[in-house]
This record gives C-alpha cells, sequence and structure tokens, in this order.
C-alpha cells in the first residue's frame, strides 16, 4: 500500500474545517487540522505534513504570515502550501504567492478541483 500523505487544514471556521477534513480523509490523506497561525506553526514543525491547506482571512495571525514563516524555517520550507480564499482579486494571488504558496484556490471550491491541486502540488515519492 503507498504511504499516505498527510495534509494540514487551517481555517478558522470550523465548518470549512470538517467540509475539507471528510473531503480529503473521503479521498485518502491522513487529515490534521488547526485553527489558526500559531497551532498550524506548531504542526508544521512537529508534525511535517506533506501539504499544507490555509485560509488566508483568520484573527491574529493571517495566512500569508503563517505562510511566510512556514517558507522563512528550514525545516518546514520545503512543505508546499495552498492558500485559500474567497478574495477573488489579483492582489490577493499575487500575495499568496509572494509569501511562497504554491497556488491560490477560491471559495467555493467543488472537492474534486481541490483534490486534483493537492495532487498536483504533493511532493512526489522521488522528490525526498
Amino acid at each position: 500500500m503507498a504511504y499516505e500523505k498527510t495534509i494540514l487544514v487551517v481555517d478558522d471556521e470550523p465548518d470549512v474545517v470538517s467540509l475539507l477534513e471528510a473531503t480529503l480523509k473521503g479521498d485518502g490523506f491522513n487529515v490534521l487540522t488547526a485553527y489558526d497561525g500559531i497551532a498550524a506553526l506548531d504542526l508544521c514543525s512537529t508534525e511535517k505534513p506533506d501539504l499544507v491547506l490555509l485560509d488566508i482571512m483568520m484573527p491574529m495571525m493571517s495566512g500569508y504570515e503563517v505562510c511566510e514563516q512556514i517558507k522563512a524555517n528550514p525545516m518546514t520550507q520545503q512543505i508546499p502550501v495552498l492558500c485559500i480564499s474567497s478574495a477573488h482579486t489579483p492582489e490577493a494571488r499575487a500575495q499568496s504567492i509572494r509569501v511562497g504558496a504554491a497556488e491560490l484556490i477560491k471559495k467555493p471550491f467543488l472537492p474534486k478541483e481541490l483534490i486534483a491541486q493537492i495532487r498536483r502540488h504533493l511532493p512526489k515519492e522521488d522528490d525526498f
């Protein structure tokens, strides 16, 4: 059996986290969850997820700040980050890329599209 990839879902809205968790688990992923940036950074350091799904609009610490810190840390900088936002602006996309995100996924999204984006950005086994 193939090694199961672990995805860290970070969003301050429990309903969104539950939806993402169910979608990802249904597709065979292991899922970690965090509801704020501090918990997300802690999980990135301790659990080393294969990919992070990160909401941009969160209280205290924005997704942009979280992504910047993930990418600034030599222990976590290789983890791909996909930002999720209801902000459909070119500025939001540009800022996501500027802080190191691989992609900006717009809310609402179709589960199949989300899974396709995740699979596209997951590191392949031979990348290690």
